[in-house]
């Protein structure tokens, strides 16, 4: 599945996302190419299993969508040759993750041509990497259709709407007309990290309450992740 995670300050978006990559680094088999918009400030714990190490530039974050999108093709010339649909444990190949910290650094780019060029490989990504087991997740602050365009979003089939500063928002994240609906992230009070309503299926988003990691408890887990990768022998190819 791919994921966005959007909410406004003190929200507990960045708590959220660093669950979720402590779920999938924990895997030795599993590589990641980590982007972090906010100058690798809140990704730096993940450097020691981060693929190329941790982009924060809009030019090292391309070159890692492009580098994932390689990836992404070889995995689907084996699945041609193999006759298979989708990738699973035991044909070598491990989950790769893609994630973007602070979506709004790249995507509000003030130069043209180099947000265009990091949006093309994030919308192939998202638009047919899950048979390939590659995995995208976003997260911004600044949830909004300049930020995430609609194109975009509707390629995360999992949304998780933290407190947002405006209903708009909350709809940006998980889709328009939820509001309306009564399912408003931005109705969420104030002092609720990890409060948000996440919508992951066909039921509807559901109110849920995300775990909380602290940073030493985070360190010990990328550490730990690390350890993982230097002793296991993983089945990437």
């Amino acid at each position: 599945m791919h994921t966005i995670i959007g909410g406004g300050p003190d929200a507990g978006k960045s708590v959220s996302l660093h669950t979720l990559i402590a779920g999938l680094m924990l895997d030795p088999a599993t590589q990641g190419v980590l982007i972090d918009g906010k100058r690798g400030v809140e990704l730096a714990c993940w450097e020691q299993v981060a693929y190329g190490g941790i982009r924060t530039d809009i030019d090292s974050a391309t070159a890692g969508l492009q580098w994932a999108r390689d990836q992404m093709e070889e995995r689907y010339g084996y699945l041609a040759a193999s006759g298979a649909r989708k990738i699973t444990r035991g044909m070598g190949y491990g989950v790769l993750a893609v994630v973007i910290d602070e979506l709004a650094t790249f995507t509000l780019h003030p130069e043209k041509k180099k947000r265009e060029a990091f949006l093309v490989p994030l919308h192939e990504l998202g638009a047919r990497g899950r048979a390939a087991a590659v995995r995208v997740i976003a997260a911004t602050q600044k949830p909004g259709s300049d930020v995430v365009p609609t194109y975009i979003r509707d390629l995360f089939d999992t949304r998780w709407a933290l407190r947002c500063t405006t209903r708009e928002a909350s709809d940006t994240v998980l889709g328009s007309g939820w509001a309306t609906r009564g399912v408003d992230a931005s109705t969420i009070p104030l002092g609720s990290p990890g409060v948000g309503y996440l919508l992951a299926g066909s039921a509807g988003p559901v109110r849920q309450k995300g775990f909380y990691l602290s940073d030493r408890q985070l360190s010990d887990l990328a550490a730990y992740a690390a350890e993982l990768r230097a002793t296991t022998l993983t089945p990437w190819r």
